[in-house]
């Protein structure tokens, strides 16, 4: 099983590559639908602006013929009525003794005549509505569909480049892990060394390098040597807290970016913790197959820039690697420390 690495700096992925294109999406959306309520709210405006414009001149037009009624002959006068009416375009055009009813119903009085004192009805023309009534039914869905067909193609753009952008994070992800044991490589720990010192946040450094490892290689063959490096980062990998970072920068080389204070007794117990699991049998070759690891300390992370401060670490390392490794060296210090039980060499 691979180590799965606890830190963010590779995983993390706050979404501000796509959030310009879903603002876009959204923005694109938005528009959409108030171009749609515009839409309709135009339509609507110019139906009843229509339908009061042809009102108003029916009503000139009905005045006109209320001014002939008084000169026609009482007899005469329906048959008149009518004849006036379609002259006039008014539909339906009659005498009523009150006014009608209805939304459609317009009417005027008669102020002289034989039938002074009546009302001359008709039934209002809408030709707004009934552009409306006759064009919507095919319009409409067009219209619709139209925006809808835009709309989908933003969604698909939308869905297409978040599934670029997931590849460009795998593929971001892969360039910084490295391939065997799934730990940040050398470019993921020097992104996460620049970030904490851009951030002025503290940390300690361990250089690791394992002791006797060549011989697994030798006896075993390469992908022995493969499977105790990754049993070997899953026992440094339990070490490890959120937010630290354990990277293998070599063949059997490793870093560790660790944020637990500074204080010596602290990062020696870590210390003394990785060397007592890494010098377990490894499981994964032989049960009395072993290797060491030796460590190199670097207290404050801080102190120096991210190039100068590997460097010390590494050269810590080699202070500890002087006798026959298994054990522990702080940065500026080539004597053991003097706690420490594990400074003595490992047996095989």
């Amino acid at each position: 099983m691979t180590p799965t690495p606890r830190f963010s700096a590779i995983h993390a992925d706050d979404g501000r590559a796509l959030a310009p294109i879903r603002f876009l999406v959204l923005g694109a959306f938005l528009s959409a639908i108030l171009a749609v309520i515009v839409l309709f709210a135009s339509v609507l405006h110019v139906m009843s602006t229509t339908d009061a414009i042809s009102m108003e001149e029916e009503r000139n037009r009905a005045v006109h013929v209320a001014d002939i009624l008084p000169h026609i002959p009482d007899d005469e006068m329906d048959q008149a009525v009518a004849e006036l009416g379609l002259v006039a375009g008014l539909d339906t055009l009659r005498i009523v003794a009150t006014p009608p009813d209805g939304i459609r119903m317009q009417s005027i009085p008669l102020l002289g005549g034989p039938r002074g004192g009546m009302f001359l009805a008709w039934h209002a023309a809408s030709p707004g509505t009934q552009l409306l009534t006759a064009h919507a039914p095919t319009r409409v869905p067009l219209i619709l569909l139209f925006i809808g067909g835009v709309l989908g193609c933003l969604l698909a753009m939308l869905r297409h480049v978040r599934l670029l952008e997931k590849q460009r994070l795998h593929a971001e992800e892969q360039a910084k892990s490295d391939h065997l044991t799934r730990l940040p490589n050398r470019v993921a720990l020097d992104a996460e060394l620049s970030r904490l010192a851009e951030a002025n946040e503290p940390f300690s450094l361990f250089a690791l390098d394992l002791d006797r490892f060549k011989p697994i290689n030798d006896m075993f063959g390469h992908h022995m040597g493969d499977q105790a490096l990754i049993e070997v980062s899953q026992r440094l990998m339990a070490g490890m807290r959120e937010g630290e970072m354990l990277a293998r920068v070599g063949g059997d080389e490793f870093v560790a970016v660790v944020r637990r204070g500074q204080r010596r007794d602290n990062l020696s117990a870590l210390a003394e913790a990785w060397i007592a699991d890494v010098g377990m049998p490894l499981q994964s070759v032989g049960r009395n197959v072993s290797v060491g690891v030796s460590i190199g300390i670097v207290e404050n992370g801080l102190a120096q820039p991210p190039v100068t401060l590997l460097k010390q670490a590494d050269r810590a390392l080699y202070e500890a690697k002087r006798g026959d490794g298994g054990g522990y060296r702080f940065s500026g210090s080539n004597r053991p420390p003097p706690s420490s039980p594990l400074d003595t060499p490992r047996a095989a």
